[in-house]
């Protein structure tokens, strides 16, 4: 009996010492900081034991251990530091550049911008993710459309008209050139003007030469017969006046001849003679 009891005594030493040693919690750490995927899937944390911490994702390590321990049901401290992944700037393409107004770290957009007469083809906005930067971009020369031909005339152009290249307009004889002789591929792959037009050079026949000749011929003489017409009347409307003035003249005379008559002092002289008839 007395042995029997004794075996409690002899276990207390044992249930003290694994009293002493208390397993840890799951770590809780901050979101620059996680447990590494073979830590994360361990389900106890004994005194003593690690638990593995690395840099989430979008940031990289800068400096310290990546390890934390259990010691007496406590973690301790985590001084593994991160910071913000950087994707620097991505390498241009030619005729390229890059607006970045957030800078170059995880999560920033940035723009590609092409030069003057070149078109992007890629993406329009580019993002830093863990891989690096999202999405590609290309700036390539601007083309424009062959333009038509024009009908009666000739054109010189290159075979695929870019960003600058001149395409020049002729027109075949006895046509002549209506608008710009030569139109310029733009930077948005608009020309500078629409194609010129030919148009006919409208030559004098002889047909209408003898018509228009034969209208002159009869202005010409419908012009004089005006103007016999006009002197007719006016030796006419001369004749005329001549006789009105000699009518005039004539009858204006005669009567000044009967006034006179009556001042001819005839009468004067009768009465004269009468008064010297009655002295005597």
């Amino acid at each position: 009996m007395t042995s029997v009891k004794a075996w409690p005594l002899l276990l207390l030493p044992f249930s003290l010492v694994s009293m002493g040693k208390a397993e840890c919690p799951f770590p809780v750490l901050n979101g620059k900081i996680v447990l590494s995927s073979e830590s994360i899937l361990k389900n106890s944390f004994p005194d003593n034991s690690e638990a593995f911490v690395e840099c989430a994702k979008g940031f990289e390590r800068d400096e310290g251990p990546t390890s934390i321990t259990c010691v007496n049901g406590v973690w301790s401290p985590v001084k593994l530091t991160c910071k913000k992944m950087d994707c620097r700037q991505p390498e241009l393409s030619p005729h390229m550049t890059y607006f970045i107004p957030d800078g170059t770290f995880f999560g920033a957009y940035i723009q590609p911008i092409c030069e003057t007469g070149y078109d992007l083809e890629g993406s329009s906005h580019r993002q830093c993710l863990v891989s690096g930067w999202s999405g590609s971009a290309e700036c390539i020369l601007t083309v424009c459309e062959y333009p038509d031909p024009i009908e009666h005339g000739k054109r010189v152009a290159p075979s695929e008209p870019v960003f600058n290249d001149v395409i020049t307009y002729s027109c075949d004889d006895n046509y002549i050139l209506v608008g710009n002789s030569s139109i310029t591929c733009g930077e948005y792959g608009v020309y500078s003007s629409p194609p010129p037009e030919c148009i006919v050079i409208i030559t004098p026949t002889k047909a209408s030469t003898t018509t228009n000749k034969a209208t002159t011929d009869m202005t010409t003489a419908s012009t004089r017969s005006h103007r016999g017409l006009v002197k007719k009347l006016t030796i006419g409307l001369s004749a005329l006046l001549s006789i009105a003035i000699a009518l005039f003249c004539f009858f204006g005379c005669r009567n000044l001849k009967r006034k006179g008559s009556y001042n001819t002092g005839e009468e004067l002289r009768a009465k004269e003679e009468l008064l010297l008839n009655q002295s005597v």
